[in-house]
């Protein structure tokens, strides 16, 4: 493991025994179950700067495996684009939605592998991507080096400049008075790849704005959930009371209120375009 993977692994571990410092006996379930169908995108739309970027490297004949791929969010549109989509996914909520989606939009070429990438095992693909899944993974370089094998033409990872679920640090240090370890991110993992070989291209994609959800209510459970507090409790009092003040709660539903930090997609091809 060479130093940048080793940091990493220091920062995921760290963030990691804060969260189970925090979350006591409490069970870990599948922590998308509440908001997997706010994943879901319109397979068709044609103002994702990401989408656009990536289905241009996808030809007919084009198999890709997305992993991670959850709802569907780029799986479907890839199908629309390519030949192939595999799904790789261990959250039975966001492969429901996957299925829901795909039926609604009369997409039948996606399969999927109902585990963890680390358990998957998959055949080769023309293209091995990966959205926004990199930030809590410890060991890095297996996982890198795993979905660089997978794939005979190119690999793209989607990353933010600051893991997404940094959002929530602000309700974080308010609900356990303590600062939040952050999971690493884009600037993180350049370094990681430099130190396996790897050199790749970096294509920064304009900020998005925060995903909504539907009520305060939804937004609350989440929180709950993912900050590891009980409902009534002196921490879900801080809570409340916090959301009241960062949180953005307009017709179209509920965010927090702060700048959305740039995702970048990082890319590198392994045969010659």
């Amino acid at each position: 493991m060479g130093p940048a993977a080793d940091a990493w692994k220091q920062q995921v571990e760290s963030h990691h025994a804060q969260s189970i410092r925090a979350r006591g006996n409490r069970p870990d379930g599948d922590m998308w179950s509440a908001l997997a169908d706010n994943f879901r995108d319109d397979p068709r739309r044609t103002k994702d700067p990401i989408v656009n970027l990536t289905t241009q490297w996808l030809t007919p004949q084009t198999t890709v495996i997305d992993v991670g791929g959850g709802a569907g969010r780029y799986a479907l549109p890839f199908a629309l684009a390519g030949k192939h989509v595999t799904v790789v996914d261990p959250s039975p909520s966001m492969l429901k939605a996957l299925e829901d989606s795909a039926r609604e939009a009369s997409i039948e070429n996606v399969s999927r592998v109902d585990v963890s990438w680390e358990d998957a095992e998959v055949e080769l693909h023309d293209v091995a991507f990966c959205a926004n899944v990199v930030y809590g993974v410890t060991d890095i370089e297996p996982f890198l080096r795993k979905l660089d094998g997978v794939a005979r033409e190119l690999v793209a990872i989607v990353v933010y400049m600051e893991a997404p679920l940094s959002t929530l640090s602000p309700l974080w240090k308010a609900v356990h008075q303590e600062e939040r370890i952050n999971l690493p991110a884009l600037p993180e993992l350049l370094p990681v790849l430099w130190g396996m070989g790897i050199y790749p291209n970096v294509s920064m994609m304009p900020p998005t704005p925060p995903r909504r959800v539907p009520t305060m209510e939804v937004a609350l459970a989440f929180a709950r959930h993912m900050l590891h507090v009980d409902e009534g409790s002196e921490k879900d009092g801080r809570l409340v009371e916090a959301a009241d003040r960062l949180a953005d709660v307009t017709p179209e539903g509920v965010t927090l209120r702060q700048a959305a930090p740039p995702p970048g997609v990082v890319w590198w091809r392994k045969t010659a375009p």
